[in-house]
């Protein structure tokens, strides 16, 4: 039976070379991304031209609510998730100091 992964941040970096490589050894991929759809694009199509299929999803993975959507399109498509890569980098504006004395 096909292993299923999410990876987070999968359109650049490290986590678009852990999305190649996984397809590429037959795990189905659900690369997930933010803000860089051109990118999530472009290796969707990049991996389609090898024969190989993967799917792409947008979800801010600070955001509850889109990760859970994220893995419910996963449940709801493939009956399982085996594999998480959590990648995606989360930045925060908030800046917390914490003084000890």
């Amino acid at each position: 039976m096909q292993k299923v992964a999410i990876i987070t941040g999968a359109s650049r970096g490290i986590g678009r070379a852990c999305a190649e490589k996984f397809a590429k050894y037959g795990i189905q991929v659900i690369a997930n991304y933010n803000k860089s759809k051109e990118e999530a694009e472009n290796l969707k199509e990049e991996l389609k031209k090898q024969g190989v299929e993967i799917d792409i999803f947008k979800a801010d993975v600070s955001k509850r609510a889109e990760v859970r959507d994220m893995i419910n399109y996963a449940i709801s498509k493939y009956k399982k998730i085996d594999i998480l890569v959590n990648n995606a980098r989360y930045n925060s504006n908030k800046i917390v100091y914490r003084f000890d004395r």
